[in-house]
């Protein structure tokens, strides 16, 4: 089973710590939150890993991306 968090709309995901915008996506499953475990790995090793996606995206500031220039 494959849980996934999905908003309806485009999801911009940065990293609380470094500010690093990681992952701009419309649903987050098994794929992206790979990635941003990754990005904990590679770039925060000494942070604990999450047990839960609930857990892991409590580590980046989830907002939606700004609208197109007019």
């Amino acid at each position: 089973m494959s849980l996934c968090y999905s908003a309806g709309v485009p999801l911009v995901l940065t990293c609380a710590q470094c500010r690093e915008q990681v992952l701009e996506a419309d649903r987050i499953e098994d794929e992206e939150e790979c990635l941003l475990r990754d990005h904990l790995l590679a770039v925060h090793p000494n942070t604990v890993q999450a047990e839960t996606l609930g857990v892991l995206l409590r580590h980046f500031v989830v907002t939606e991306p700004p609208p197109p220039a007019a």
